[in-house]
């Protein structure tokens, strides 16, 4: 029902002084009214009282004034550094709510510590420092069984992520670590192997931690060294990485590129992860993505070969496994898959322009634009990787999930990345006064999306274990709860 006030608004006319002095009907034209530009006289208006809003308009007003508060608590405004305001764009507030475990509100309604953030940091640091006292005192008693069941381990629940080991890694990695662990880069590398591993195998880390802290004392070597093998820490990785590239260190020897390569693509993978989560300095290896080649990947390490399974009931010696093939045709179209997928949510991921007020509003044309290159990319993906997207009307116990865990994490993948590009569109109808039917049809392609990412998200909860904490940020951000997925 049109509300009677609003109504009597429009069919109120404001007369100029001189004709409500003269009590004569006015025409209320703009500039002036008829009358006083023909006698010369200057036509002036007053303006009227303001009538109470309605009852709707109060309402509309105070549902504003909650998602402002709503929005403050979620993307607080904090001051921002020198070296920030160089290097980061300004947030907008139609990004998807991101940076959650820097954020305390977010923590709290969690039922987290406030700098929880700081907890986790301070936490590592301090796992760091143990690993230098009384490093050069404690003797490493390695098992050959442990070292293959952890190398097994790595191979099929890390390497995959991120394969930019060397095809003959299997070599050196017994040889270091059946000899005396001379502090050096390989020897750190080879280390930091099985301890993961171990973490992997067992789930848990105590049996790991003298691989930890011997790996450690190699590290001022790592940091001296012209070298690429260990990239425990993505920024020291990252920075040693693009001086190499900057330089021209990288030589002449194919393996050694095609090494760096692939040293250079993780590190920027890693650094990505790490800097959209806890809004993490960043090293400026994104500039130079357009300048370093994609790798080859022509030969990937594996442990154990594709004829043998980690979770065979027959162990793998180290004698048997030494010679391992160089196959993984799922692990390296997976490899360029992400990286591509990396570059384009790069150069835009959000369909949010800039009005000259300074206004965000929402950009339909770049949001189908943007779902046009995603939708390229799935179909340029190679038969290895390829996964079956699904229809929102179909029941969740039916929609096929691929078995591969690399597949159904670029499944993941995908379909966040159209909730990142829908988003905008459900935000400004919860902000608009009124909504379009095209833009309520943007804000189904919003919700049809997150329906089908549920199935995919929860088997990579169990199946990928690299990016597990992503995974999990990422079903708190879009279920708005901390239901376990277990």
């Amino acid at each position: 029902m049109q509300d009677h006030r609003a109504t009597k608004r429009k069919r109120t006319t404001l007369a100029c002084d001189a004709c409500r002095a003269r009590r004569t009907k006015c025409d209320s034209q703009r500039p002036a009214c008829r009358y006083c530009q023909t006698h010369g006289v200057v036509c002036i208006y007053q303006e009227p009282p303001l009538e109470p809003p309605s009852r709707v308009e109060e309402e509309l007003h105070a549902v504003n004034n909650r998602l402002d508060q709503l929005i403050s608590l979620v993307l607080p405004a904090q001051p921002r550094t020198e070296y920030e305001n160089l290097v980061d764009e300004e947030d907008s507030p139609f990004d998807l709510p991101s940076k959650l475990l820097g954020n305390s509100s977010i923590m709290k309604m969690l039922g987290l510590d406030a700098n929880f953030t700081q907890i986790l940091v301070r936490g590592e640091l301090t796992i760091e420092s143990k690993g230098h006292v009384n490093q050069g005192t404690r003797m490493l008693i390695v098992r050959h069984q442990d070292t293959v069941n952890a190398l097994a381990a790595f191979s099929a629940r890390v390497h995959i992520w991120y394969p930019i080991l060397p095809s003959e890694f299997s070599d050196e990695y017994f040889r270091v670590l059946s000899g005396c662990l001379l502090p050096s880069s390989e020897t750190c590398l080879a280390l930091l192997v099985a301890a993961i591993g171990l973490v992997i195998e067992e789930d848990e880390a105590s049996s790991s931690t003298p691989y930890f802290e011997t790996a450690l004392a190699s590290l001022p070597i790592i940091v001296s060294e012209c070298s690429v093998c260990t990239h425990d820490y993505c920024l020291i990785a990252s920075s040693k990485i693009q001086t190499i590239f900057k330089i021209g260190l990288e030589g002449d020897d194919p393996n050694i590129v095609e090494q760096t390569r692939r040293a250079y693509w993780a590190a920027l993978l890693l650094e990505n992860e790490l800097a959209g989560q806890f809004d993490a300095p960043r090293s400026g290896i994104w500039s130079l993505d357009e300048h370093v080649p994609l790798p080859l990947c022509q030969q990937v390490w594996q442990f154990p070969p594709e004829s043998t399974s980690p979770g065979a009931a027959t162990p793998v010696s180290p004698d048997s496994a030494i010679c391992t093939n160089t196959g993984g045709e799922k692990t390296r179209s997976y490899f360029l898959a992400e990286i591509a997928m990396r570059r384009m949510l790069h150069r835009c991921n959000t369909a949010v322009q800039v009005t000259v007020t300074g206004k965000y509003v929402y950009a339909p044309n770049i949001a189908l634009e943007l779902e046009h290159q995603l939708e390229e990319w799935y179909h340029y993906l190679p038969e290895f990787n390829r996964f079956e997207k699904g229809e929102v009307s179909q029941p969740l116990e039916t929609i096929n999930i691929p078995s591969c865990p690399l597949s159904n994490f670029l499944r993941v993948q995908y379909y966040c990345c159209r909730l990142s590009i829908f988003w905008p569109a459900v935000y400004q109808a919860m902000q608009g006064g009124s909504v379009s039917n095209h833009l309520l049809g943007h804000c189904k392609r919003f919700l049809d999306s997150y329906v089908l990412l549920t199935p995919s998200i929860i088997a990579a909860f169990h199946d990928c274990r690299v990016n597990r904490w992503t995974i999990f940020v990422r079903w708190v951000l879009f279920s708005g709860s901390g239901t376990s997925l277990d």
